[in-house]
């Protein structure tokens, strides 16, 4: 069974100047495999980010199958969309979507509440320890270099022990050193776990055997 399986996927946004709908997304087929990991690639427009709510279930489509672990997450009410992302997908935010009032503990303690999971308290301090911030855990995220912030962001993502994935130019941020070392420590901790991360860098792209290019894939007008 896919892990993803997108089937005639449309979606559409209304334009600023002229209230026209304007189509971001019409994908005829997609399937991703459990434990795959695959790099999403495409111009500016092509409605990479887009594509990545949808599959998370942050953004409904207008029309299509978004199938989740064999589950239609389309059908779903706002809330039991929220409480499947929680204990199914982990997401890995380009801007990082950290609170600034709480700790990096907090931060990653916060989204384990969501789930249905039993998941060990001790399991928010473990991953950031993965991560290298053992010894970062009660710095707020003003208290930490762009680098850090984003491992606190893959420790939030894992929390939850997810079965999929979905990074949203994760490295978009950071300079090449650091960006080869968040690279690297997303493929090591998503191990065994389906991957899609978004990117438009040659670098990062270069690092996976499976790369989808959204431009050809999506039918719909770039905006």
């Amino acid at each position: 069974m896919a892990a993803i399986a997108l089937s005639h996927l449309k979606k559409s946004y209304p334009e600023p100047s002229t209230g026209l709908k304007q189509a971001v997304l019409d994908i005829p087929s997609l399937k991703v495999e459990a434990g795959t990991h695959i790099a999403l690639r495409g111009t500016s427009g092509s409605g990479k980010t887009t594509l990545l709510h949808c599959i998370s279930g942050m953004t409904l489509p207008d029309s299509g199958e978004i199938s989740i672990l064999g589950r239609d997450i389309t059908k779903l009410a706002e809330s039991r969309r929220d409480r499947f992302r929680a204990n199914h997908i982990g997401y890995i935010f380009q801007s990082f979507n950290l609170l600034d009032g709480f700790t990096a503990l907090e931060n990653v303690q916060l989204g384990m509440q969501f789930a249905d999971k039993k998941i060990p308290p001790a399991r928010a301090e473990d991953l950031l320890k993965r991560v290298g911030l053992g010894e970062r855990l009660h710095n707020r995220p003003s208290q930490l270099s762009v680098g850090q912030q984003q491992r606190v962001c893959i420790a939030r993502a894992l929390a939850n022990d997810p079965e999929i994935i979905l990074a949203d130019e994760p490295t978009g941020s950071l300079d090449p050193k650091t960006s080869a070392e968040v690279l690297a420590l997303i493929k090591e901790i998503t191990a065994g776990k389906t991957l899609i991360l978004v990117s438009h860098e040659t670098e990062v792209l270069a690092e996976f055997e499976i790369n989808i290019d959204l431009t050809e894939l999506n039918q719909a007008v770039p905006v």
